[in-house]
């Protein structure tokens, strides 16, 4: 089966929402630093020079389940697949990259280049792998700790201080900079230092704005003093318009929402006092039609009394009987 890709329409990447695993966290940092300065990776990942733009990452294999790739991009020249990977590969790991490759191979008809990018280097990563006698394999492998984010941040704190506009590769670093080579000892005051930064760049609030993004998932991973921890996600909120924007709307939500509650609470005591007063009028009926029956009983007896016995007399006690009932007619 042969399709077209350059029919297939391109759409934004759907960054899949945050959680507390931590693998999560680090796929989401590179998810968002690709889709927002894309041609970063030209120099990061070696990648030919090309214009690439981030395309839907999902294999649709029919009869199989659909496989999502990290990043899936597009340039003039082919397609190019980007996976990251927070520990040093394993087997299963390269097993699973090179899936990709093959599936994709196989449901669109052509080859697809593949760059992966391994977040720690703390043990070797495996490589290659054996897949026929004659046959094998080789990832191309790209350590984050080997980019040099310590000559990036001089570098944009000199285009700081002069007024110019970091390049896509340097906001690409900046972005993700705790993760590479930074040559801080305390990545606290890194975080510190990068929050500073941010509101002084000379770039477009957009972009800004993906950069709080990335920020606010690193300090959440490398700042451990809560204290600190508030205060730069302070800074990082007054920062970005769109972290602003979005707390308020979850702050108005929650006042909406324990408004709601209140009412609702309102609304359900009024009913549960409606409901007992309803339950206490309908005793009292209750009560009345019992003893109106009661009455009614006395009435038909003292009447079938009178008319079957030619020897009641009218004295004083049955005059009284007849009055207590006609008086109640």
């Amino acid at each position: 089966m042969f399709i077209d890709r350059k029919s297939i329409k391109v759409i934004e990447m759907r960054i899949k929402p945050l959680d507390n695993s931590i693998k999560n966290r680090y796929d989401s940092i590179f998810k968002i630093a690709t889709h927002s300065f894309t041609n970063a990776l030209i120099q990061i990942t070696e990648l030919p020079d090309d214009e690439y733009e981030v395309v839907s990452c999902e294999i649709f294999a029919p009869g199989r389940n659909v496989k999502s790739m990290d990043i899936l991009l597009k340039g003039k020249k082919g397609f190019v697949n980007i996976e990251f990977h927070k520990q040093p590969l394993s087997r299963a790991h390269l097993s699973r990259d090179f899936e990709y490759v093959i599936q994709y191979f196989f449901f669109y008809d052509e080859p697809i280049d593949q760059k992966i990018v391994v977040i720690d280097n703390d043990r070797k990563s495996i490589d290659r792998l054996q897949i026929m006698p004659d046959l094998e394999y080789k990832g191309k492998l790209f350590y984050v700790p080997n980019f040099d984010g310590k000559k990036v941040l001089n570098n944009i704190k000199n285009k700081i201080r002069n007024e110019e506009t970091p390049t896509e590769d340097e906001l690409y670093i900046f972005s993700i900079l705790p993760l590479t080579n930074h040559g801080y000892a305390d990545e606290e005051e890194l975080m510190k230092e990068l929050c500073s930064l941010t509101p002084e760049l000379k770039i477009s609030e957009k972009n800004r704005e993906y950069i709080s993004l990335c920020h606010m998932i690193l300090v959440e991973l490398f700042v451990e003093d809560d204290y600190l921890k508030e205060e730069l996600v302070k800074v990082i909120t007054m920062t970005s318009s769109y972290i602003e924007k979005r707390e308020n709307e979850l702050k108005h939500r929650i006042k909406v929402a324990e408004q709601e509650a209140k009412v609702s609470k309102e609304e359900a005591k009024v009913s549960k006092e409606e409901a007992r007063a309803s339950k206490e009028k309908a005793k009292v009926s209750e009560e009345k039609a019992k003893a109106a029956s009661e009455e009614a009983d006395f009435a038909k007896g003292l009447l079938k009394e009178i008319a079957e016995d030619d020897d009641v007399k009218l004295n004083d006690a049955m005059m009284k009987k007849i009055l207590s009932v006609t008086g109640k007619m």
